[in-house]
C-alpha cells in the first residue's frame, strides 16, 4: 500500500508589521476628504515573485505572499475567519463529493457563469484545470518546480510520467534493460512489470465535463482517501491560459482525462520551451490579467514598490465581499521606524506587534489619543518551545521531558519574555480553533505548573535512582554522581545510547554512560542546542543551566548555541546542514504554528522506519507498539473511538490517534473526539514543552473603518472589508 506522506515542516514565525497611510480626516475644524489609498509596508522585502511565491518551495517571502493573496481570486474554496477551508459560493454554482467504484473521492464542480479576469476575458473550467495540468507535468518540472500539483489524483503517475509524442514502447524496453543490467540475475521480470508506470497523454483523475464544470477524482490507493480534509483537494483557483500556456496550447478531454494539445511538450534542445514561458511568466505583472480583488498596477524593481488597484471585475470573495479601497501601495519598512510614523500620522496600521516594550509603547500611544487610534489582538495560533528529540539519550525517556517541564516554571517564562503579554498552554494547540472550543470543557491535560517535588518524583518513578557505580543516587554529590542515572533495558542500550556523553564541558567534567557489571547507566545530562542572537535562548540558559532547582533533580543540562541552519541540520540529521553524523543534542528551542485549521499531524509519529524523518520528535510511544494502527501486513480495522478504546485497553497512541484522527473521522463530532484524545495523549508525553504564545497587536488609526484581525485573518484580509472615512 502506498501511504500519503505529510511532513511537519518546522516553521520560524517572522512577523512582518504591516501599516496603513491615510491623510487626515478634519483640518481646521472642516471634514477633509481622504484619498481612497492605503500604503502597506512589510519588514521583509518583495521581490517581484508575486504569482507563484516560493516556485512550489517553502521560502516564500511574506510580502510576497500577501500581494499574491490580493491578486488571486475565485479559488473554488478559501479560509474564513476561523481559519476552515469553506466552499466559495461566489465562484462554485455547485460542487458534488461522491465515491467511485474503486473507493476514490470524486469532487465535482460547477462554476458560475459570468466570472471574469481583470482584462475582462471570461474564466472558465479549463482556467481552473490549466494550473493542475501544467504542474503535474516533466514540463515544469525541468524549470526547477516540484510538479506535484495533482499527486493526490488518479493517474498523476502516468501522466507525470508523459513527455510528449514519442515511442513508449522502446522508451519502456530500455527501461527494462536498464533495471535488469542494474539488478542482474536479481532482476524480478514480474515484479518490474507490476511497478512499472505506463506514461499517457491524460490525466484520467482531472476531467473536464464542460465549459464551467469539471471534476477532481482523489486517489484511495495512494491513500488520499478517506481522509478528513479530502475536500481540500478540491481547492482550486483560475489561471489565465497565456499566462501558464502561452501560445498553441488548449486543454481537452475526450473520455479518458483532460490533456493538454499542441506544443506544451516541445523542446529546445534538452530544455521544454514552455517550462521556460512560465517560469519568466512567474514574474509578469502586467501582460497577463489577475483574477483576484487587486490588480498590480505598477512594480518598481529598484524601490521594491508595487502599487495595486482594485480590479473592477471582480465580483467578491467566498463571501462577495468587494474591496472598497481603491489603491494599495506595499513597500518595504524598517521596523526600528514604524512607531514614529505612527505618532506622527505617516502611517496609519501596525500589525503584528508583540513582546512587552513594543507592544507597551503602541498601547500607551492608543490610550494617550482620545479616540484617535484603536487596537484589535489576538493570541497567536503558534507557541514558543523546547522541542525534545525522543530516540535516543535521556530525552527519550517521558519522565525527563515531564521533569523539565516541571522545574521550568513556564508561567514565570512566558510572562517575562512577552512582557505579560502572552499565556502558557500545555499542547499544540489553538484557543481560536474550533476544536477547542468544542472540547475544552471535557479535556483533562496535565497541569505543569513549576514543581521541583513533581519534577523529582517523575524522575523517581522514570528509574533514575542510580549513580554512577550503579548504586543509589544521593543528592548532593559532586563530579559525574553529582547526577542521577537509569539502568538501560537490552533495548534501551542500543549503540547510540551506549556512546552516550555530555558536550561543552566546560567545568572538566563528562558525563557518560557507564558499563557496570554488564549492565549501562545513562547520565541525566540534557545536551541542548540554541541559537545565537536569540533572548528565548539566553532567558532559557538562566533559568536552566547551572541553576539550582536544576541541581536539586540530580539533572546537568549542557548548553549549545549556533545558527538556525545548523539547528536544522541537528533535527532533520541533514549532514549538508552540518550534522556530523551521531545525534547528540536532545533539546532544542524554536517555534511552530499554524495559519490556518488544517490540523494533520499524520505519519508524523509512525513506527515505520521509512517515516523516520518525517517525525521532528522521532518518538515512538509504546502504545502503538501494543495497539499499532496498522497490522504487521499494513492493514487497518477502522474503530470507532469508543471500540478502539475498548480494544486497546483505553491505550491510544500517538501514531493512532494522529492517523485515526484524519483517516477514520468522518463527522465534526468523530474528529473532535479523535483530536482530544490525541492533545491529552501528547500533553502526557510532551514531546516539546510551549514556553509562550503571545499576543499580538494591531494598532491602527481609527479613521480605518472595519479592521478585523485575527490569528487566521491577516490584514491583508482584512483590507477587503475595510473603507476610508470620509474617502474622496
Amino acid at each position: 500500500m502506498t501511504k500519503k506522506i505529510l511532513s511537519l515542516v518546522l516553521a520560524v514565525l517572522m512577523a512582518a508589521s504591516l501599516f496603513v497611510g491615510c491623510a487626515p480626516a478634519e483640518q481646521g475644524g472642516e471634514t477633509v476628504k481622504n484619498e481612497n489609498k492605503v500604503i502597506v509596508g512589510s519588514t521583509t522585502d518583495l521581490s517581484g515573485d508575486f504569482r507563484f511565491p516560493g516556485w512550489g518551495g517553502s521560502s516564500a517571502g511574506a510580502a510576497d505572499q500577501d500581494v499574491n493573496k490580493l491578486t488571486v481570486g475565485y479559488s473554488t474554496m478559501e479560509t474564513n475567519q476561523g481559519g476552515a477551508y469553506v466552499w466559495n459560493n461566489t465562484a462554485v454554482k455547485s460542487h458534488t463529493e461522491t465515491e467511485d467504484a474503486d473507493g476514490n473521492l470524486v469532487i465535482t464542480i460547477e462554476i458560475n457563469e459570468g466570472l471574469k479576469f481583470s482584462d475582462g476575458s471570461d474564466i472558465k473550467a479549463v482556467n481552473y484545470l490549466a494550473y493542475i495540468l501544467a504542474f503535474s507535468s516533466p514540463v515544469v518540472q525541468s524549470a526547477e518546480h516540484p510538479g506535484k500539483a495533482g499527486q493526490a489524483m488518479v493517474g498523476y503517475e502516468s501522466f507525470n510520467a508523459y513527455v510528449g509524442d514519442v515511442d513508449y514502447d522502446q522508451v519502456k524496453a530500455d527501461a527494462k534493460a536498464a533495471a535488469q543490467e542494474e539488478a542482474g540475475d536479481a532482476f524480478d521480470e514480474a515484479k518490474w512489470e507490476a511497478a512499472y508506470v505506463a506514461p499517457t497523454k491524460e490525466f484520467a483523475g482531472v476531467r473536464l465535463l464542460g465549459d464551467y464544470k469539471f471534476s477532481l477524482t482523489i486517489s484511495a490507493a495512494k491513500g488520499y482517501y478517506p481522509y478528513y480534509f479530502a475536500n481540500t483537494y478540491g481547492a482550486v483557483s483560475p489561471y489565465h491560459m497565456g499566462f501558464i500556456f502561452g501560445e498553441g496550447v488548449e486543454i481537452k478531454d475526450d473520455g479518458n482525462g483532460a490533456y493538454l494539445t499542441g506544443n506544451w511538450y516541445d523542446k529546445s534542445g534538452d530544455t521544454y520551451a514552455k517550462g521556460e514561458h512560465v517560469k519568466e511568466a512567474r514574474y509578469d505583472v502586467s501582460k497577463y490579467p489577475f483574477s483576484g480583488a487587486y490588480v498590480i498596477k505598477e512594480w518598481d524593481k529598484g524601490t521594491k514598490q508595487a502599487t495595486l488597484e482594485i480590479n473592477p471585475n471582480f465580483a467578491g470573495n467566498f463571501e462577495g465581499q468587494k474591496p472598497s479601497i481603491k489603491t494599495i501601495v506595499y513597500t518595504k519598512i524598517v521596523q526600528e521606524t514604524q512607531l514614529d510614523q505612527f505618532k506622527t500620522g505617516q502611517v496609519d496600521i501596525l500589525s503584528g506587534i508583540t513582546g512587552g516594550a513594543d507592544t507597551k509603547a503602541a498601547l500607551a500611544e492608543v490610550d494617550a489619543s482620545n479616540g484617535k487610534f484603536a487596537e484589535v489582538h489576538y493570541q497567536r495560533a503558534g507557541y514558543g518551545k523546547l522541542q525534545f528529540e525522543c530516540d535516543f539519550g535521556p530525552t527519550m525517556f517521558n519522565s525527563v521531558r515531564q521533569a523539565v517541564a516541571y522545574v521550568l516554571n513556564t508561567a514565570e517564562f512566558a510572562s517575562a519574555f512577552t512582557g505579560g503579554y502572552g499565556t502558557v498552554i500545555y499542547g499544540p494547540y489553538s484557543p481560536d480553533f474550533a476544536m477547542w472550543t468544542a472540547v475544552k470543557d471535557d479535556i483533562t491535560l496535565v497541569d505543569y505548573s513549576f514543581s521541583v517535588e513533581n519534577a523529582k518524583q517523575a524522575l523517581i518513578d522514570g528509574g533514575w535512582i542510580y549513580n554512577s557505580k550503579g548504586e543509589a543516587f544521593v543528592e548532593g554529590q559532586t563530579g559525574v554522581d553529582a547526577v542521577r542515572y537509569k539502568k538501560l533495558t537490552a533495548a534501551e542500550a542500543t549503540d547510540v545510547n551506549k556512546a552516550f556523553a555530555s558536550v561543552e564541558n566546560t567545568d572538566g567534567v563528562e558525563y557518560k554512560t557507564v558499563e557496570v557489571n554488564g549492565e549501562y547507566y545513562m547520565p541525566l545530562v540534557i545536551n541542548w542546542f540554541g541559537t545565537t542572537n536569540n533572548d528565548v535562548t539566553d532567558m532559557l540558559a538562566a533559568r536552566l543551566v547551572g541553576t539550582d532547582n536544576v541541581k536539586a533533580l540530580g539533572m546537568v543540562i549542557r548548553s549549545t548555541v549556533g545558527d538556525f541552519d545548523k539547528l536544522l541540520g541537528e533535527i532533520y540529521r541533514e549532514p549538508s546542514y552540518g550534522y556530523g553524523g551521531t545525534p547528540t543534542y536532545g533539546m532544542f528551542n524554536l517555534a511552530t504554528g499554524w495559519n490556518n485549521a488544517v490540523y494533520d499531524y499524520s505519519w508524523n509519529w509512525s513506527l515505520d522506519p521509512a517515516y523516520f524523518d518525517y517525525s521532528v520528535n522521532k518518538l515512538y510511544d509504546e502504545y502503538d507498539v501494543a495497539f499499532p494502527y496498522y497490522d504487521a501486513e499494513g492493514n487497518h480495522t477502522k474503530l470507532s473511538y469508543a471500540d478502539a478504546v475498548t480494544a486497546s485497553g483505553d491505550k491510544l497512541g500517538m501514531d493512532y490517534l494522529s492517523m485515526a484522527m484524519v483517516y477514520d473521522a468522518a463527522t465534526v463530532e468523530e474528529y473532535n473526539q479523535w483530536w482530544m484524545a490525541y492533545i491529552e495523549r501528547w500533553n502526557e508525553l510532551m514531546p516539546d514543552i510551549p514556553l509562550y504564545s503571545n499576543y499580538y497587536y494591531d494598532v491602527y488609526n481609527a479613521k480605518i473603518e472595519n479592521f478585523k484581525t485575527s490569528p487566521f485573518w491577516s490584514p491583508v484580509d482584512a483590507l477587503l472589508y475595510c473603507t476610508i472615512k470620509n474617502a474622496a
